[in-house]
């Protein structure tokens, strides 16, 4: 069975968990290897758990079936939709908020940053089929390249609000052990 071990927080070295002082430095790991109050839990409790790469190829994955669906396909169905130019691009920026929501929402951990970075490899074909297909509203490539940009940032958006909508039944606010002090009413003599 393997030693639990923590970083050292100065240099990064591997320690076991019982040590008090670092063994490449010698910075004190005692705060380190203590668990967390009631409050710093709480506190923390919006912070993601750990970068996962599966989430980054479920969102990559989301993103480009909802663009397909929305971008190449809808048109082919209604004539009268035409989702180029900055039209286009505000849909995708949309559906990029909704998928990461909906992502964040689903998983099993808090993953801020796996919806943006699915969703920044996505939006690159994206933006290039949506320049492809643009006839009449043909944008400058920098407009393209800023609509990914924001298409990402409101993945982030997304994926905090898809946390912020599942909830946290498991960790609810600290209570006070301390009552606070009242404040007397009596009228102050002058």
């Amino acid at each position: 069975m393997a030693v639990e071990e923590i970083e050292c927080h100065v240099c990064g070295a591997g320690n076991p968990k019982v040590s008090e002082r670092c063994r490449s430095c010698g910075a004190r790991l005692s705060e380190l290897a203590s668990e967390l109050s009631e409050e710093e839990l709480y506190a923390r409790r919006h912070q993601p758990d750990e970068f996962e790469l599966r989430w980054v190829f479920i969102s990559f994955g989301l993103f480009l079936l909802m663009a397909a669906l929305v971008v190449a396909l809808l048109p082919l169905i209604i004539p009268a939709y035409d989702p180029q130019g900055f039209a286009g691009i505000v849909i995708i920026i949309v559906l990029w908020f909704i998928g990461a929501g909906a992502i964040n929402y689903l998983s099993p951990g808090k993953n801020f940053l796996e919806p943006p970075v699915g969703g920044l490899l996505a939006a690159i074909p994206v933006m290039v089929f949506l320049s492809s297909i643009a006839d009449v509203y043909q944008l400058s490539t920098g407009a393209y390249v800023l609509g990914a940009l924001m298409a990402t940032m409101m993945a982030l958006m997304g994926a905090f609000v898809g946390n912020l909508l599942r909830g946290d039944d498991d960790k609810s606010a600290p209570k006070n052990k301390r009552p606070k002090p009242r404040r007397s009413r009596r009228a102050k003599a002058a």
